[in-house]
């Protein structure tokens, strides 16, 4: 009924009898752990975060991991803490493993989302000048537009009025644009 702690502990038992004789004999009780816990693994809520830039962010994060019998553990997460997380949502997966072999993990998402408030950069022809024979106006063909963007890079601008169209007497604005 004795509570025997991990490892061996030597019972010796005794009787001795109505004339004092005593006989002795001794055994021995081993103790050993089972251990079949996983630790446990706390991880944070799902992180969501904002971005400028199309690579990614830096997120860092904190978790834990705790034993029944070893106590505090260091998980080991994948991506790591700090590590640059791109766009979209990606899962983290944060494992601890104790002295007994047994495995414990758990996970979280991140999600980066992109915020861009940069316009593209639109790139026109220089002014144009031109002469005609007819009071109608002229047909003008100019070199295309070019627009950058800072996340999405070359993109087509549109132009009004078109390459291409019937131009009227006098000076007449053309605007180029582009979305990303």
């Amino acid at each position: 009924g004795t509570n025997f702690t991990l490892g061996t502990t030597t019972v010796t038992c005794s009787a001795t009898d109505a004339h004092g004789n005593t006989g002795s004999k001794s055994f021995n009780v081993t103790v050993t752990l089972v251990d079949t816990t996983a630790p446990v693994v706390t991880v944070p809520a799902d992180i969501t975060t904002t971005t400028t830039v199309a690579s990614g962010k830096t997120v860092t994060f904190t978790a834990s991991a705790n034993d029944n019998i070893d106590g505090p553990i260091p998980p080991s997460c994948t991506p790591a803490s700090g590590a640059n997380f791109t766009l979209g949502t990606t899962t983290v997966t944060c494992s601890a493993t104790d002295a007994h072999g047994n495995t414990g993990s758990k996970s979280f998402n991140v999600t980066v989302t992109l915020v861009d408030t940069t316009a593209p950069v639109v790139t026109v022809p220089s002014d144009i000048t031109t002469t005609t024979t007819t009071a109608s106006g002229k047909t003008v063909t100019y070199p295309a537009a070019t627009a950058t963007d800072n996340i999405d890079g070359a993109i087509t601008p549109t132009c009004s009025p078109a390459s291409g169209t019937n131009f009227t007497l006098g000076t007449t604005t053309v605007t180029c644009s582009a979305t990303d």
